[in-house]
């Protein structure tokens, strides 16, 4: 009985000792394996910054291009490779395209040629064989697997631009104008539109002798190039949208899918800038904040005024024969006098330009705005009073800063008969929103129009994609 014991014991310890080589390289091969998961987590984390550091500087210039680069050596320089240390970053590791399904370009190229880039890719696998190389010595010693060679990449780019889904047509399709006002006052005029004074955005029409105004509903979940579906322009469609004051789009490129609207109804959507959120189709306070100011310029809101007007936007012009449908503050020079209050609030935001690009003074009303009795500024604070802390009011919950300036698309007009049309846009012009909306009237002053750099900084909504 003991021998055979022994002769066990000992053929267990055989088997051991055969066994033991084995056991240990797969110990040493999940060693190595989760070395490689480490090793491909970390990349593809490095991958992710570096993808989103550098979609957020792209607004369409070189300098953009070179900022990318910039804050993606930043991104990957707190997150070192465990056992190879911190990562080094060529520029080979970004490429940019202006759509994410493809066409991306290396660096250099897209700094040549910025225009239209808003999306950033990684690609780790540029990377030195030091980080993405992970010797298997226990996986070749078990016949397992070799060397493993690990990579990763990320897409980031904008999902949305802060654009109104609400566009109407452009007064003029002349970009700049001169309007000599008299007495030595020229003013730059921009699409037919005057800088400081407030329109109604319902109420403005560039068809010859149009008594309505002429808008529409920007379908904002279908890009231009999409199939547009006709719910996406719906007012319960379009409501969340009018509320945040974005399009689900990263470019207006192209025809914009639109609706002609008989009415319209998502004005309680656009008072949520003023902390106002109604029950039907509400805005959500969260993702549709107040603005930090939540002041209406109008009475005696518009308290730099000798007018004190009741009402923020221009009257409109009397509808002729052969004239647009604008306000008494648009026909050629000279004006006849108007009542003052019939300008509505002038320069909440800001003063009109001459050629030189100077800011006009207050003391040029009268002949900016003829009136009778004259049209007078008292008071009007430098850089206009909704940057004053002299002319705001906090809202009840915490805001967010302008949120009262609507970016909205300049239409090329005449738009084609129907409901649901496509039409392009020809730029995008600022507005303040001067008081609260009504179903007959969106009040908001213009405030220029964006530079295409300042259109590109619109899509700022930027995520991984990929």
């Amino acid at each position: 009985m003991k021998a055979a014991a022994r002769r066990q014991q000992g053929g267990v310890a055989a088997m051991f000792g055969v066994a033991l080589p084995i056991i240990l390289g797969m110990l040493g091969l999940a060693l190595e394996l989760s070395i490689v998961f480490q090793r491909q987590g970390q990349l593809q984390q490095a991958a992710d910054a570096v993808a989103l550091a550098a979609a957020q500087q792209l607004n369409g210039t070189a300098d953009g291009v070179d900022k990318a680069y910039q804050r993606a050596l930043i991104a990957v320089g707190n997150r070192p490779v465990r056992g190879v240390g911190a990562i080094t970053l060529g520029k080979s590791a970004l490429s940019f395209a202006s759509d994410p399904a493809g066409g991306w370009i290396a660096f250099d190229a897209a700094r040549a040629a910025p225009a239209g880039l808003r999306y950033a890719r990684a690609d780790m696998a540029t990377l030195a064989a030091a980080y993405t190389t992970v010797p298997m010595l226990f996986g070749a010693l078990l016949q397992a697997t070799g060397p493993t060679t690990l990579g990763a990449h990320a897409v980031a780019g904008p999902n949305a631009m802060r654009v109104l889904p609400l566009a109407i047509c452009a007064p003029s399709s002349v970009p700049l104008a001169i309007r000599a006002n008299g007495s030595g006052v020229d003013e730059t005029v921009l699409y037919g539109l005057r800088v400081g004074v407030g329109y109604n955005l319902l109420a403005l029409n560039p068809a010859a002798g149009a008594s309505s105004g002429e808008y529409f509903l920007v379908d904002p979940a279908s890009p231009p190039g999409s199939t547009a579906l006709a719910a996406s322009t719906d007012d319960a469609g379009v409501a969340p949208f009018m509320c945040t004051g974005k399009l689900a789009y990263s470019s207006l490129a192209g025809a914009l899918h639109l609706r002609r609207n008989a009415s319209f109804g998502l004005w309680q959507q656009l008072n949520s800038r003023f902390g106002d959120y109604g029950t039907i189709l509400a805005c959500d306070s969260h993702s549709a904040p107040p603005d930090t100011n939540v002041r209406e310029y109008r009475g005696s809101g518009a308290s730099w005024m000798n007018s004190a007007p009741p009402q923020a936007s221009a009257e409109s012009s009397i509808p002729a024969a052969g004239k647009p449908l604008m306000t008494i503050a648009d026909p050629a020079p000279p004006l006849p006098a108007a009542a003052p209050a019939q300008y509505g609030t002038l320069w909440a935001y800001g003063a009109p330009r001459t050629p030189a690009g100077l800011a006009i003074g207050s003391n040029k009303w009268s002949i900016l705005y003829p009136a009778a009795p004259a049209l007078a500024a008292s008071g009007w604070p430098a850089g206009g009073p909704y940057a004053s802390t002299s002319h705001a009011t906090a809202p009840a919950i915490t805001g967010r800063k302008e949120r009262r300036l609507l970016y909205v698309p300049l239409l090329d007009c005449p738009i084609a008969a129907g409901t649901q049309v496509q039409g392009s846009a020809l730029a995008v012009a600022r507005f303040l929103l001067t008081a609260r909306a009504s179903a007959s009237a969106v009040p908001g002053e213009f405030a220029g129009i964006l530079t295409a750099a300042e259109v590109a900084a619109l899509a700022s909504d930027v995520e991984l994609l990929q």
